[in-house]
Parts: C-alpha cells; structure tokens; sequence
C-alpha cells in the first residue's frame, strides 16, 4: 500500500463531493520529453560548438563572445537541471511544444532574416529596423518608446563596439 501513496490524494480530490474542480494533474509524471531539456541541450551544444572558434580570435576581441556563450551554456545547463528536478518530482503535466507554430515560425523566419540584412545591408540599419519591427509583432505600439529602445540599443552597440572595444561591424550597405 506504500507504493500506492501517490495516488491517495489523486482519488481523495477526484471523489471528494464537495470539490467541484476538475482533477489535479499536477501530480502525473510527464509523457514524452520536455522541450525545455530539448532547448537546453541545443542550447549548451551549439554554445559549446561556437566557443571552439573562439580561440583564434585576438584577447580583446573574443571577450564579448566568450563571455555571453559562456554565459549561454551555464544558463543551458541551469534549464536541464530545472527539467531533471522537475521529472524527479514528478510534478510535471504534459507540456504543449508549441502554444502557436505561426508564432515559432514568424520568429524563426525574423531571425533569419535578420542575418541575412546584416550581411546585406549592414548592421545598424538591419538593427535599427529590426528592433521596431520585433516589437510591432509582439504588440508594443508606443511609437516613442520603441523609437527610445532602439535608439539606445543601436548606439550602445555602437559606444561598446567602435568607441571602447575599436571594433568594426559589417558594414553598412551606403559606406561600401
């Protein structure tokens, strides 16, 4: 009977009269594999496989990439974990891969895009575009403040990179 513990308090909330709400759910085991230990996985992998051309790349230059792969591959590790602690509670449901595949495609398809604009047109003009047409897809209409964001996204980009770091970019399409 001690086997069957978990199940006690399943039963008891499914027939209690009293409780009108539908069964708890949050006490079976997931089916299948959870995206999140896909996403960590890809994550620490293709971190992992970047970093290795990083070690070409001079002192000051390969700082920045180092760091935020680094950074990527702790934070993929942190989201594996998650999904083993959850697994190992059991308190999982099955878990939707997509809530909206036009939405996971329309993101997949801007990143894309995105790349192929700064090669082709530079990458402050392919950022300072994109940055408004992300946010007007996610529905932030306030024209002022997404003028702001990228305002200040582009030119930071620029301070660290040019000013401090004496890095260039690609560069933009009307310079070449």
């Amino acid at each position: 009977m001690a086997g069957l513990s978990w199940l006690a308090p399943t039963l008891l909330h499914e027939t209690s009269p009293m409780n009108s709400e539908p069964a708890n759910t949050a006490h079976e085991p997931s089916r299948g594999i959870d995206p999140d230990l896909i996403a960590g996985v890809i994550i620490v992998l293709g971190a992992g496989a970047l970093l290795t051309r990083t070690s070409d790349m001079p002192g000051m230059t390969a700082l920045l990439p180092v760091t935020m792969l680094s950074a990527l591959i702790l934070l993929g590790v942190l989201l594996i974990g998650r999904c083993v602690l959850r697994r190992r509670r059991q308190t999982v449901a099955a878990i939707k891969v997509f809530d909206n595949a036009k939405r996971f495609i329309g993101i997949v398809a801007s990143i894309a895009i995105y790349v192929a604009a700064v090669a082709l047109l530079g990458f402050y003009t392919s950022t300072a575009v994109m940055i408004p047409v992300v946010a007007w897809c996610f529905g932030y209409r306030n024209l002022k403040g997404v003028l702001l964001a990228d305002l200040i996204f582009t030119g930071g980009i620029a301070i660290i990179f040019v000013l401090l770091m004496g890095q260039e970019l690609p560069t933009e399409f009307f310079l070449r």
